[in-house]
């Protein structure tokens, strides 16, 4: 019995050592973030409410980390090697919130993570986060809904989409980030601007 054992211990490290050799341990994939926000410009007088900022609702894929292109309108496909270093939402909540924070137009602005209360909460629903390859280039194309909520009301006091889309140098993968990056910026500074003339007209603050 006991050499019985010992040939399976050898027989098992065997096959472990063969299945190393022949299927070895793949490169961990390229871990892509936006670039971080810019300065913004400020906003005044600065309003006194708080804000969270919801994470963006999505479907799939797009609530994944890969990094997506549209071939055609009826496809998608993941970049390989390379993924967002997040859920694409969660990606995009984090530059909404850095960007905010630096424009100086609201009193807090906390993630839908936080346990503290707020006065308003700017839900989402990222319906494209893309690239597409068009007979004229390699575009980028972001889609966001938005709505302001009165946390006390429950009211949606603003609705609004906003669709980008931006020319990239080309498809490379960084020429890609760099204008996901770009994208993320503007839809940051307008969705920005359109929260605070929203939140001007409420008269529960």
């Amino acid at each position: 019995m006991t050499a019985g054992i010992a040939r399976l211990a050898i027989l098992t490290a065997s096959i472990t050592l063969t299945a190393c050799t022949v299927f070895p341990t793949p490169e961990p994939p390229r871990v892509m973030d936006l670039a971080p926000s810019a300065d913004q410009a400020k906003l005044n007088p600065a309003k006194q409410v708080s804000l969270r900022i919801d994470t963006p609702l999505a479907s799939h894929p797009l609530d994944s980390s890969r990094i997506l292109l549209k071939p055609s309108p009826y496809e998608f496909q993941a970049v390989p090697g390379v993924r967002w270093r997040d859920s694409m939402p969660v990606v995009l909540r984090d530059h909404l919130i850095q960007s905010y924070r630096k424009s100086g137009a609201f009193k807090k602005i906390v993630t839908d993570t936080s346990p503290a209360t707020t006065t308003h909460t700017l839900i989402s629903e990222l319906t494209a986060f893309h690239a597409e390859n068009r007979s004229d280039g390699a575009f980028v194309v972001i889609d966001l809904h938005t709505e302001v909520m009165n946390n006390r009301s429950r009211h949606t006091l603003c609705a609004d989409s906003h669709r980008l889309e931006l020319k990239a140098e080309s498809a490379v993968i960084e020429d890609l980030v760099v204008t996901f990056s770009e994208g993320a910026q503007a839809l940051s500074a307008s969705t920005n601007r359109w929260v605070f003339d929203c939140l001007g007209d409420d008269k529960r603050l």
